[in-house]
């Protein structure tokens, strides 16, 4: 049986991960007080909006593995007043999830991130700062017609772009926020859905990682994984792909 080892401290958690990105950028301090290591894998805690704590799973199989098979005394730290809570593993391993626990729906995602600026393009020239609190409700509704998914919600501290049209009209738009390490993170970039394929997409994307990277030397994102669409468009400008995650709610018998 693969032993798992009980880790503390960030230091320790980046060295485990070879100072991997994710870790990096989403876990702080008072996160990493305690993790867990198998086989060349770990489990360690997160957050992002939400008080409450989620557990990823990253690494090798059998790690991982390991390390599901052990969700109960991961839990019994993380989350010992809830019966159910939420796991991240690697989507081509969350079979073995079910197969282990009773596992609610949930939602298949994908992490990205760049220490590269794009190129500079003079489409770049129409992307400018939205006030998302002045024009809360107009940011909104725009959300809500052509990015439905978008979970960054306009007057929360984020920084907004976006590209008009003549009449001042949003055309697209994006969020420059924060992971909980301090990283510029892209969220909730929308097209007027009548306007896609006129590189909209491409000049509020490329605009604002390009800021961010100049300004601080990285910008990471996330996507839900059925948007093949913006998957490519990150990939032709300069991010890696370095996790695609499986969200599940776990029920654990106590």
């Amino acid at each position: 049986m693969t032993a798992v080892v009980t880790g503390h401290g960030l230091d320790g958690l980046l060295a485990e991960t070879g100072a991997h990105p994710f870790v990096r950028w989403e876990v702080t301090d008072e996160l990493a007080t305690t993790w867990w290591s198998a086989a060349g894998a770990v489990a360690f805690q997160r957050t992002r909006k939400a008080v409450r704590r989620t557990v990823n799973v990253l690494g090798d199989d059998d790690g991982v593995t390991a390390l599901l098979d052990h969700l109960p005394e991961i839990a019994a730290t993380v989350s010992p007043e809830r019966r159910a809570f939420s796991v991240s593993v690697p989507q081509h391993l969350e079979p073995r999830l079910r197969e282990r626990y009773r596992v609610l729906d949930g939602g298949d995602w994908e992490w990205f991130h760049t220490t590269t600026a794009p190129a500079e393009s003079p489409s770049h020239e129409r992307v400018l700062p939205l006030d998302d609190v002045a024009r809360a409700g107009e940011v909104r509704t725009f959300l809500e017609a052509h990015s439905p998914t978008a979970d960054t919600e306009p007057g929360q501290g984020e920084r907004w772009f976006a590209v008009e049209g003549a009449d001042g009209s949003l055309q697209a738009v994006a969020a420059w926020g924060t992971t909980r390490a301090g990283a510029p993170h892209l969220s909730s970039v929308a097209v007027d859905t009548g306007l896609r394929g006129q590189g909209l997409g491409r000049a509020v994307v490329g605009a604002v990682t390009r800021a961010a990277v100049l300004e601080s030397g990285v910008c990471t994102l996330g996507m839900y994984s059925h948007n093949a669409v913006a998957r490519s468009l990150y990939l032709s400008l300069g991010y890696d792909r370095l996790c695609a995650w499986s969200s599940r709610p776990v029920v654990i018998d106590r």
